[in-house]
């Protein structure tokens, strides 16, 4: 037995790897002063034009000192950007020559330069402030995107003025107390950086904030900004992927309950809408990354939705994690109104894929009145742990939140999977190491304070849960959904195409869940793609998304009483 379950966990990971879609095929490469400069070389339309020969004669000078003399370098880079904006135009190769030696410029001159700081000798240099702009002091390192290359997803990147670049802000305890939802991975913020001469020996940064807005007024006009989102969430993506919380929420959810919680990879944006991505069987926020990264090639996106993920270990209950998502959604809507947040704190949009989409369930149903259905004693007297109490309470007595209003399931299981009664899920769960203070519910002297319907609801892991018929499945899908939310259904299809079709495909599936157990009626649309199980990646269901996010946009939606 000793030498079976770490065979079989090994196995297994196999076989989850194609369910979970967790963002690992990705792959970031930072290029050293040298191979950048070449990219460079390689992206110009004209390498020989004789105008911009001594341009490039400063840069090739600049690469060489920026390792070891970065001040000497950071001059010369600022020179080039200068002499760039001598013509108005600023087009073509000129434009590319500005965006390299802007961006080198400000990486090299940054405080978090992993060598000393390029401290420029003939410009003095100042930073500008505006409500779209960054303070370059706030982040703890400042990279060129443009010296990243990534391999496997597509570069969402759009064409104008400027250079985009990757700002960084570790983890620390003071930026947790800061934001509350700060990933342990840190945040790593796209913008794009400017540099004017608004006098001889001067030169004045600025920063832009490309989440607020893609435009500034520069050089006298309005000028759309270079923007590249891909590189800083790749980057942060991979980081939080390597945590490897994904099997292991299954097999040890113990380990991991502290750490459940919605985290956000953003700099928290008070004006803005929320919206929460949660996770499958064995998976992470990570396997977002691919809507992720569409989602925020949009420009109405990146302007007015502010992204946050929900982690759980999902070999838990069901009950647990969805307590623990509807605490951190009324945590996260406290937080915004402290900070100023207006109306659209009150409008989040959830979204969950697979076992998500039952945690996401679990936030629009009304379970109040059902209490005495499940327990024949006070939740506050029963012999549980305090966590567990304070599961069922919000679970059980607390009204749905009220600031949410409207969800997208993608692949759920609502009635259930038959691979979950199988011997696969059979076997998964056997893997699985029950929390002890979860397990008391077994203890006889506590069972008896549950009805029937209680003891068959309580203590079975997540995986469990997910077979056909299951009471925790069947008792969610009768309590109502609360009056004014808006939902939707993207469902997979392996083998029978895509469409906008309801209902008339009762046999078809995404080779883990039926579609019988993923349609909802009453839904305000439902899409079926062709896709597997990993159907939030597929591009029919992320365009999918987009509309019903755009919709949500154009909608009218108060807070409800």
């Amino acid at each position: 037995m000793k030498l079976l379950r770490p065979i079989a966990i090994a196995w297994l990971l196999l076989l989850l790897c194609g369910l979970t879609s967790c963002g690992g095929g990705f792959h970031l490469i930072h290029w050293s002063e040298r191979q950048s400069y070449q990219c460079f070389e390689r992206s110009l339309t004209e390498p020989e034009n004789p105008a911009l020969q001594p341009l490039e004669e400063l840069l090739q000078i600049a690469t060489k000192l920026s390792r070891d003399q970065p001040s000497q370098a950071v001059d010369l880079y600022l020179e080039v950007a200068e002499r760039t904006l001598e013509d108005s135009t600023n087009i073509g190769d000129q434009a590319r020559f500005y965006r390299y030696a802007t961006g080198r410029a400000l990486a090299l001159m940054h405080p978090g330069h992993k060598r000393l700081p390029g401290k420029p000798s003939r410009y003095r240099v100042s930073y500008a402030n505006g409500k779209n702009y960054f303070d370059p002091a706030q982040f703890d390192s400042i990279t060129f995107a443009d010296a990243y290359k990534v391999d496997n997803i597509e570069v969402k990147a759009k064409s104008g003025i400027g250079a985009p670049m990757l700002c960084r802000i570790d983890y620390a305890e003071a930026q947790k107390k800061t934001n509350p939802f700060m990933h342990p991975v840190g945040i790593d913020a796209p913008a794009t950086a400017l540099v004017d001469f608004p006098s001889n020996g001067h030169a004045r940064i600025t920063l832009c904030n490309t989440r607020r807005s893609d435009l500034v007024y520069f050089r006298g006009e309005q000028r759309s900004l270079v923007t590249n989102c891909t590189i800083p969430l790749v980057s942060v993506m991979l980081r939080q992927h390597r945590s490897r919380l994904g099997w292991k929420g299954v097999h040890r959810p113990a380990e991991f309950i502290d750490e459940m919680g919605l985290y956000s990879i953003e700099i928290i944006d008070p004006d803005k809408i929320p919206i929460v991505f949660t996770h499958g069987l064995a998976s992470k926020p990570a396997t977002w990354i691919e809507p992720y990264n569409s989602l925020l090639s949009e420009k109405w996106f990146r302007e007015n939705y502010q992204v946050y993920g929900f982690y759980y270990p999902t070999g838990l209950p069901p009950m647990y994690p969805a307590a623990g998502l509807r605490m951190g959604l009324q945590e996260m809507h406290e937080q915004l109104l402290r900070r100023g947040a207006g109306r659209n704190a009150a409008r989040v949009v959830l979204v969950g894929h697979s076992m998500g989409g039952l945690m996401t369930s679990f936030q629009i149903r009304d379970f109040r009145g059902s209490t005495d259905k499940i327990l024949k004693t006070p939740i506050k007297k029963l012999q549980i742990s305090e966590r567990s109490q304070q599961a069922m309470v919000t679970m059980l007595e607390e009204a749905p939140p009220s600031f949410v209003r409207r969800a997208v399931f993608i692949a759920t299981p609502h009635r259930g999977s038959s691979i979950a009664g199988k011997w696969i899920g059979r076997f998964v769960s056997w893997l699985v190491d029950m929390p002890r203070d979860i397990l008391t519910l077994q203890i006889p002297k506590v069972a008896n304070s549950f009805t029937e319907l209680g003891r068959q609801l309580s203590g079975s892991d997540g995986v469990a849960r997910l077979k056909p018929g299951d009471p925790m499945l069947d008792f969610t899908l009768k309590r109502p959904i609360k009056h004014g939310i808006a939902y939707h259904s993207i469902i997979g299809d392996r083998g029978k195409g895509g469409g906008t079709k309801r209902g008339d495909e009762p046999e078809s599936s995404d080779g883990v869940v039926p579609y019988w157990s993923s349609h909802l009626d009453g839904a305000d649309s439902e899409v079926i793609v062709p896709s597997g199980h990993s159907a939030h990646n597929h591009p029919k269901a992320i365009a999918e998304l987009k509309r019903i996010l755009k919709l949500h946009l154009q909608s009218d939606v108060s807070e409800a009483d």
